[in-house]
């Protein structure tokens, strides 16, 4: 029996948190917590799939993976199941590995290292470089513990 089937969802009031009550049995439910950055939608490897998504069709199964605890799970996509206010909002926070990379039927993979990054991704990566620098000096460099048998050798 699978139990990836969601009986129930509910977000926290800032939805970034999900509530996710999922069978434990024939007569039980669990509740598990998600957030929402974790979880995707799989993504078809070629570009000409998409047409063929469960969720493109009115009766299809909607698998979110959750890239934390690696579990997948099951949603019906049909409109009776869903709050509509919120489908939406969580189609597009589940499918953030989609954006931008099906645009051109020629550049359909996910990763891109042929385009430059914007001017606020550039900024936020030497904001990094500079804490990274930062915790370096004031810390020290980090030094990768042993394994305890390396150590009676």
């Amino acid at each position: 029996m699978n139990f990836d089937y969601v009986s129930k969802m509910v977000y926290n009031k800032d939805k970034d948190l999900v509530f996710v009550y999922k069978p434990t049995g024939l007569w039980n439910e669990q509740e598990y917590v998600y957030e929402m950055h974790h979880l995707e939608q799989m993504v078809p490897y070629a570009v000409t799939a998409i047409k063929n998504l469960s969720m493109q069709r009115d009766d299809g199964i909607l698998t979110v993976y959750d890239m934390n605890t690696r579990e997948n799970l099951k949603f019906y996509a049909e409109d009776k199941y869903w709050n509509l206010d919120v489908k939406e909002d969580f189609m597009a926070n589940t499918r953030t590995l989609w954006r931008g990379n099906f645009d051109n039927k020629y550049q359909g993979s996910i990763f891109s290292v042929t385009s430059k990054a914007s001017e606020e991704e550039t900024l936020s990566m030497m904001k990094v470089d500079r804490e990274l620098e930062a915790a370096i000096a004031k810390h020290g460099e980090a030094v990768v513990p042993s394994k305890y048998h390396e150590d009676w050798e």
